[in-house]
């Protein structure tokens, strides 16, 4: 008989825990393991790979969806289509890094740009009001001045550009 592993030896095998190995199983990116006589689950060699590859893609930030039809495939096709199959889903997820990347860049940009007003804004701030309180024509809280307290302008943020195309 091949050898079978409690949830507790594949969690340490797999470095994945006990309860997310259930949970895999309860959303069907897992197959309900076998049982014995006690009911105790019982994993096999090729649980533990299917595990290991979930652990993986999990790693690699693939979606829950993503991984289940990684995990069907590696065990209903060859391994040249699941090969194919992976690197186009890797293709996707570097896409997906680059926009991420881009859009941190831009928050970084961002919180350059409100750090700088907050240091230009505190030589003028006026300590007898809070932020909400202050009057949004005259008061440097969210925005500047320019040396003008007439004219106000807000911090331009790239938040606000994305916001606005939803």
């Amino acid at each position: 008989m091949s050898k079978r592993f409690t949830i507790g030896r594949l969690a340490d095998v797999t470095r994945v825990p006990a309860k997310t190995i259930r949970y895999y199983e309860a959303v069907g990116i897992l197959p309900p393991p076998q049982r014995s006589e006690s009911r105790y689950r019982l994993y096999s060699q090729t649980d533990v790979r299917r595990l290991e590859l979930v652990r993986r893609a999990r790693l690699l930030d693939m979606t829950l969806p993503e991984v289940r039809e990684l995990v069907q495939q590696a065990s209903s096709v060859t391994c040249d289509d699941f090969q194919n199959r992976f690197l186009e889903v890797v293709r996707i997820k570097l896409k997906d890094v680059d926009r991420r990347i881009a859009d941190l860049k831009q928050l970084k940009n961002d919180l350059h740009r409100l750090e700088a007003h907050f240091m230009e804004a505190e030589k003028e701030a006026v300590a007898d009001h809070t932020m909400l309180e202050c009057s949004t024509e005259t008061c440097t809280c969210l925005g500047r001045t320019s040396g003008n307290k007439d004219k106000r302008q807000e911090v331009p943020l790239w938040l606000d550009k994305y916001e606005s195309k939803r």
